[in-house]
This record gives structure tokens, C-alpha cells and sequence, in this order.
């Protein structure tokens, strides 16, 4: 039978932790069942270094910081980081002896910096949170032929080879990666689904009864040409004849986008109604979300954002948020057209309509709320992932 509380377990992960929400939930749920869990990550350049959590948990920082932006900075930058990451993991395997390591992605190939414990018997994981090749090609909108794709492909197969089990974040990634070539029976499926501790609208209840001054859209993520956040900026014109309290609340790391999207407000005469914040910590997004009128996510439908799972869409569920969102596959698997209003990819007009029906009709808003509770956040939740990934360390570590 697996003791938790006799684990010690190692994660490596190209991310500030406390930015990294899937990370956090799996490091604080071992801890809290008496694992020791170290984690080796990047260091946010605001902070000298990491606060402490629990003593259950250490945080090992690389001296790097994540640059990205572009096709070669990337490259170069997973690169230099791996060498880094694969010193810190051989030092620290050998001070403590870890049972398992839980490498998350991206990279794929940072699971080769556990190479050493692997050769002395530790079990190894790849939480691929992001399939590669996928991602690449929506990002830098390049076909599959291209070379950098397919050098990420060879590096995804070597990558899942490795690994003892690869976990992946959602249906559409496990076909994804079957049709690549892994067998089925070496993937498990664990949901992305955030955690209702914190996410949690019964602590925000004053909050989210408050009278509103102003009917908030809110976004909290990235900032990517492929989250289509030009499209509630285009439609603001349209909203503001009717609503001319609206604001669109945009927070996240400030990127080149960012930049274009600041333009774009200006160029629209619209800038005093869109703020852009910072990023902040994943327990602060709740108290964010809360003053908050309507979620969104506007991304544009295409091959990997029709598959990945957007966590934000089931962090407003839990907050008791109205979505607005486009009709994506992956949506559509959780949530229904009475628990989202859904609107055709990149179609201004159409979101316009959709964020104007909530403001004009706060029932309707309320009706949604209730069955997205329905649909969403009484089927689905940490628990079952818990389960799961508890039968999984069971079972990898009873092959040792």
C-alpha cells in the first residue's frame, strides 16, 4: 500500500512556482499527506527568492530567468536552462534519494535532466501540460513540415520514451499524442481543474454581492495573438453606446501583444475604458474575479486552442462568473450552451451581443451561473484527480 508520507518527491518545472497552478496543486496536495516535495524551478525576477511554504516543501531556484518572445530565444533558452536544471536535480537526488520525479513541461526534454536518478532506480513522470509541436505551430503559425516542428516531435517521442508515465492535461492532447505513437496504456489523463480551496466563492460572498460601479470583463492569462484579446477590444465601441460603464480588465505577463493591444485601444478611442495589470500570484485571482461582472475567453479556434483546456474558463465557473466564450471542442465537452454564452471565432458583433444580453438581464446571468454548477463544478473536480494520480504513483512505485 502507498504511504504518502514516507515519498520524497522531486518536480521540475520551467516556471516561477507560485505562478504555475497544476504545479502547486500537486506539490501542496503530497505535502499536505506528509510527502516531502522539493521543487527546481525559475526564480520571478521581481523576488530576491522564494518565500518559504511549508516544511514540507523546498524550492530550489535555477539562476535563470525565462526570456522566450522569439523562435531562436526559445531554443537557446531551454537549452542553456536544461544544464541547470540537470545539475540541481543530480545534486539534489543525491543528497535526498528521491522515490519520484514529476518533470512538468515545456520543455519535454527537461525530463532528461533526471537522467542519473533514473539510471539509480527512481521513477519519473512527464506532465505535459502543453503538447509541443501544437503549441509551436499555433504560436508561430507555421505548418506541420516545418523543421522546428518536426524536431519537436522527435523531441516529444525520445521525451515520453524516457518517462516511466506520462500524465497530460486533457483529452484532445491524449489523442494528440496517440496518434504521434504513445501507447495508450503509458498515458493518464488528469484535468487541469483549479483548486476549490482557493477558488472558493463562498469566501468572497460580500465582495460578489456588492453593487458593481462599473460592468467588469475580466481575462487573467496569457497575452498571445491565439487568445484573440483584440476581439472585446473591437467590440468595445459597440458595447459602450449602451453600457457606458463597461470596463475590460486584462491581466497578465505585458508582451509584444500587449503592446499591439494597447495601440489598438488608443487607435479606437477606447483606452480609458481597458486596464491591463501585472501578473499576480494564483491566490490572489480569486479576490480579482470577484469584483468582477463577466469572464471571458475569446481565443480563436483553430487545431491546439480547440483542444487545450483553458483553466480560466473553469476558475469563473468556480467564482460564480457569467462566461462568455468562443464555441470551442474542448468547451463544449464540459459545459453547455445554457451555461455559456457562445459566440462564432473572432466575430466582434457576436460578442458584442453576447456581453450586452448579460448586462441588460442579471437573471440570465444567474440562470447560467446555476447551471454551470451543474454541468461543471458538481462533476468535476480535484478529488477525482487526486484519486488518480495517487493510483499512479502506486503503481510506478511498486515496480521499483
Amino acid at each position: 500500500m502507498l504511504k504518502i508520507n514516507c515519498l520524497r518527491v522531486c518536480m521540475l518545472v520551467h516556471q516561477d512556482y507560485y505562478m504555475d497552478a497544476r504545479v502547486r496543486r500537486y506539490a501542496e496536495t503530497l505535502a499536505s499527506d506528509g510527502a516531502q516535495v522539493d521543487i527546481i524551478c525559475v526564480l520571478d525576477p521581481s523576488l530576491k527568492s522564494h518565500p518559504p511554504i511549508t516544511d514540507n516543501i523546498h524550492i530550489y531556484s535555477i539562476p535563470f530567468s525565462r526570456k522566450g518572445a522569439s523562435q531562436g530565444n526559445y531554443l537557446i533558452e531551454y537549452t542553456i536552462a536544461f544544464f541547470l536544471y540537470f545539475a540541481y536535480t543530480t545534486w539534489l537526488h543525491i543528497r535526498h534519494r528521491y522515490h519520484v520525479i514529476h518533470v512538468h513541461n515545456m520543455p519535454d526534454f527537461l525530463v532528461f535532466a533526471a537522467f542519473i536518478p533514473r539510471l539509480l532506480g527512481t521513477r519519473i513522470i512527464l506532465d505535459i501540460h502543453d503538447i509541443m509541436p501544437d503549441f509551436y505551430m499555433s504560436k508561430f503559425r507555421c505548418g506541420s513540415n516545418h523543421w522546428m516542428v518536426r524536431l519537436l516531435k522527435l523531441q516529444e517521442r525520445l521525451s515520453t520514451a524516457f518517462a516511466h508515465t506520462v500524465i497530460t492535461a486533457c483529452r484532445g492532447f491524449k489523442q494528440r499524442l496517440i496518434q504521434r505513437g504513445l501507447k495508450q496504456e503509458r498515458l493518464t489523463v488528469i484535468y487541469n481543474t483549479p483548486d476549490r480551496e482557493i477558488f472558493n466563492r463562498h469566501a468572497f460572498a460580500k465582495t460578489i454581492q456588492q453593487t458593481h460601479v462599473s460592468f467588469t470583463l475580466i481575462y487573467p492569462g496569457t497575452q498571445a495573438p491565439r487568445y484573440g484579446l483584440d476581439i472585446p477590444i473591437r467590440a468595445l465601441p459597440l458595447m459602450i453606446a449602451e453600457a457606458a460603464n463597461i470596463r475590460l480588465q486584462i491581466i497578465g505577463p505585458h508582451t509584444d501583444y500587449t503592446d499591439e493591444l494597447i495601440q489598438l485601444a488608443k487607435a479606437l478611442g477606447v483606452e480609458n475604458y481597458v486596464e491591463f495589470r501585472p501578473p499576480v500570484p494564483v491566490k490572489q485571482i480569486p479576490s480579482l474575479l470577484a469584483l468582477a461582472d463577466v469572464g471571458i475567453y475569446p481565443a480563436l479556434r483553430e487545431p491546439y486552442m480547440d483542444i487545450a483546456v483553458p483553466e480560466k474558463v473553469f476558475e469563473y465557473a468556480l467564482m460564480g462568473l457569467p462566461i462568455v466564450a468562443t464555441r470551442l471542442s474542448v468547451l463544449e465537452d464540459f459545459f453547455s450552451d445554457l451555461a455559456i454564452l457562445y459566440f462564432e471565432s473572432g466575430t466582434i458583433e457576436q460578442f458584442a451581443e453576447r456581453v450586452l444580453r448579460l448586462y441588460r438581464d442579471p437573471q440570465l446571468a444567474k440562470k447560467m451561473v446555476n447551471q454551470a454548477d451543474r454541468e461543471y463544478v458538481q462533476n468535476f473536480g480535484w478529488e477525482k484527480g487526486k484519486e488518480e494520480y495517487y493510483q499512479l504513483l502506486g503503481k510506478l512505485l511498486a515496480f521499483r
